[in-house]
């Protein structure tokens, strides 16, 4: 294979982004601004998502991450990788990665998040080199989605697991955690050693909720993120779940600069939702975020090579 040029790619790369998801993932890929060219062009342009691929001498991209940015945010979100098969095994990934991940550090993120699918062992054991899990997301891949990379055809929707890799040092906060919670995520943060004085989630909520919906058809995905907990917290989180009963993957945010969510999390568990994961940095403070998914269509016992995802998946009740 003739030898490729890794750079960052600009709007006017929006079509030939496209084309690579569509040689690899057909029509199946769970992100469909990739196929939304009009819609990739103006993310480009924006800056909310920043892209690095890797580019043959015809101009065909045929490697691609993506850093997806949110204003307030400590914290980026890497992913959205492919690799074409016929670039395969040359550390194509790796490259691009290496690439993003300096784009990353320009931004003045002191970490990142990835979300490694539990298909690849590979990246699971990789992302744990330099990072840390914090939770396991079920039910996040729809089953439909096939990257030719796979032995057999899934017809569960797959799991990933969700890895903080830290590139700075990050700035003190006093966050707040639900007291049953309090021991896990406090496990967690031993080894990353982030500056977080932890206090109890129990002030009674006050006044109205802050919310945000976040609906995903594509991926069948539906998130609720309590940025304040109001009085009406019940009553916010019962419509979110009427109005997507049909919605095989839940889930709910919770930031964690909030005292009052420990609220949210007791109303959430006796409504079925099981916790997913802490995510450091990912909005103007660090999330908690709980989930709720249709066994049925689900992959209930996902294939964990790593110990602390095998931990935290035996917290969600699983095996």
């Amino acid at each position: 294979m003739s030898e490729l040029t890794i750079r960052r790619l600009e709007p006017a790369d929006a079509s030939a982004i496209g084309d690579c998801f569509r040689r690899v993932y057909g029509e199946s890929y769970g992100n469909p601004v990739f196929y939304d060219e009009s819609g990739l062009t103006q993310a480009l342009q924006s800056g909310g998502l920043c892209s690095v691929g890797a580019i043959d001498p015809d101009g065909n991209i045929l490697g691609h991450m993506a850093m997806s940015r949110v204003p307030g945010a400590g914290c980026a979100e890497l992913g959205n990788t492919v690799v074409d098969p016929e670039a395969r095994g040359g550390g194509v990934a790796w490259q691009v990665g290496a690439e993003l991940t300096r784009w990353c550090r320009e931004c003045g993120y002191w970490g990142f998040l990835h979300y490694p699918t539990t298909d690849h062992h590979i990246m699971q054991r990789q992302s744990v080199k330099q990072g840390f899990e914090t939770g396991v997301m079920l039910g996040y891949i729809p089953a439909e989605t096939d990257g030719g990379v796979r032995e057999r055809a899934h017809t569960l929707r797959q799991a990933v697991t969700i890895v903080f890799e830290p590139l700075a040092s990050a700035p003190p906060a006093t966050l707040y955690l639900p007291e049953r919670l309090a021991p896990a995520v406090e496990s967690l943060n031993a080894p990353i050693n982030l500056p977080r004085t932890w206090r109890t989630a129990d002030q009674d909520p006050e006044a109205a909720s802050a919310v945000t919906l976040h609906t995903d058809t594509h991926r069948r995905l539906a998130r609720l993120t309590f940025r304040k907990a109001g009085q009406d917290l019940s009553e916010q989180l019962g419509l979110f779940l009427q109005t997507n009963e049909e919605t095989p993957c839940l889930q709910v945010d919770m930031l964690m600069s909030d005292p009052g969510h420990g609220a949210v999390y007791t109303a959430a568990l006796e409504a079925g939702f099981v916790f997913a994961g802490w995510l450091p940095g990912y909005a103007e403070a660090d999330v908690l975020r709980l989930q709720k998914v249709d066994a049925r269509v689900t992959e209930m016992a996902p294939d964990l090579v790593n110990p602390t995802a095998s931990e935290l998946l035996r917290l969600m009740g699983g095996p």
